[in-house]
């Protein structure tokens, strides 16, 4: 627990003993106060996803308690049973309290019904130290709206320790990796196996067997570039930004410009308006424009303001999107009504619907370089948080990982048209 660091991340090779080492970390902090001289309470929050996981770390602790004779007298236990019962009756407790005024609770990351009541078991506490185990595993929401404000009883001493699998970029640990106020921990196997941690066979065993994220996050302990069953690869996005960049996708002589609108509920993500120059087999993305009125008529003249009369506008007609549809028509804009959510217009038996369809031409585009975007970071987040999978029908079906709309993906999307799109043959992503 070096104080120089208040805000450290940890990112180990799979079973290197980094959980193991925060446990031994935590309790040589405690021990660092004397029984003789007890402190003012000083708390540590333990918290994971699950009950479950959080019972990993307190297993450590309690190993390491069970058998060292000084941490052991240090519990403050129950009276009237034998040592050992009472030593094991004070482990089986959510919290440990100790003679010296240290206090360890353990606590789930459990989501409540909804977002707003997620994680209601965290509300009201707060701790010294706050321990976040398998913290890729923890919702955005959860951390910010509870967890984050733990560490505000003592800020300027306390300390927060991040333990992550680096399964996932949409979370606080992504963001906390790549931040210099945290102090990174990154061991990989090749660290592992020079410090005889593991063998080469094993290593060699272990990369045969897992797909490259899986190797990529347990092993090289880094986020990946893609994950598993990513819609849009993160190189084939990188080589669309660059074509953006140098202006060098090549269209046809016979070029006319397009549009898609994705239209947000009133006070829930955004409505973005697409531009894109288009040859009817690639395009290319020119910009994207967050239109700010809520209202369906001021939204509607917003977005007639910026486009012409004889211009296509693919709108998704759902919900409140329907409304500024009707409005488009009525002042004679080419408007054109999509239904994401109504079954495909081909490929009936490959596509759930024809937000699938029009995903798969999205990454068809992406894939066979025949799209340019600009260099916007919530558009590239976005797309790289697409995801698919395959019914048990056998038809692909869009996933969004993350708790809020991709209104900018969406809204690219929606500039497509479907009528003369080249596909590919579907092979499942790897």
């Amino acid at each position: 627990m070096d104080p120089k660091y208040n805000r450290v991340i940890i990112s180990c090779m799979t079973r290197y003993g980094k959980t193991f080492c925060v446990a031994l970390g935590l309790l040589l902090e405690i021990l660092k106060t004397p029984i003789e001289t007890p402190i003012k309470v000083k708390r540590i929050a333990i918290i994971a996803p699950s009950n479950d996981q959080t019972k990993i770390l307190r297993g450590y602790i309690n190993e390491i308690i069970s058998n060292n004779v000084y941490l052991s007298n240090m519990l403050d236990k129950s009276k009237g049973a034998s040592p050992s019962n009472r030593l094991r009756s004070e482990q089986s407790k959510q919290c440990l309290t100790f003679k010296n005024g240290w206090e360890i609770r353990t606590l789930t990351a459990h989501s409540g019904v909804n977002e707003e009541n997620s994680a209601p078991s965290l509300m009201g506490w707060g701790a010294d130290i706050v321990v976040l185990d398998e913290a890729c595993l923890i919702q955005q929401s959860v951390y910010t709206s509870r967890i984050s404000r733990m560490l505000g009883d003592n800020p300027a001493n306390s300390k927060l320790i991040i333990i992550m699998n680096p399964w996932y970029k949409d979370n606080f640990a992504y963001n906390a990796w790549n931040s210099s106020d945290f102090k990174k921990v990154h061991v990989n196997w090749q660290q592992a196996l020079e410090e005889g941690r593991t063998t080469q066979a094993y290593i060699e065993e272990q990369k045969k067997i897992l797909t490259s994220y899986e190797w990529s996050v347990l092993y090289e302990s880094e986020f990946s570039k893609e994950t598993r069953d990513t819609l849009i690869k993160y190189e084939w996005i990188q080589r669309a930004i660059h074509r953006g960049k140098e202006n060098n996708l090549s269209l046809s002589s016979n070029t006319h410009l397009v549009y898609g609108l994705d239209v947000a509920e009133q006070g829930v993500d955004k409505t973005v308006l697409t531009c894109a120059h288009t040859d009817g087999i690639c395009y290319k993305i020119v910009n994207q424009t967050v239109i700010t009125a809520d209202e369906t008529m001021p939204c509607a003249n917003e977005v007639a303001a910026q486009i012409s009369k004889s211009d296509r506008i693919q709108i998704d007609s759902i919900g409140i999107g329907a409304g500024v549809h009707s409005r488009l028509k009525e002042l004679h804009y080419n408007a054109i009504s999509v239904r994401v959510t109504e079954a495909p217009t081909q490929e009936k038996e490959r596509y759930l619907n024809q937000k699938s369809q029009r995903y798969w031409h999205l990454r068809t585009l992406f894939e066979q370089d025949q799209i340019s975007i600009p260099n916007n970071t919530t558009l590239i987040t976005q797309l790289s948080q697409i995801h698919y999978k395959i019914t048990t029908n056998g038809k692909i079906q869009i996933e969004n990982h993350n708790t809020k709309s991709p209104d900018h993906t969406d809204s690219l999307m929606l500039t497509l048209q479907q009528q003369q799109q080249t596909e590919l043959p579907f092979m499942f992503a790897r």
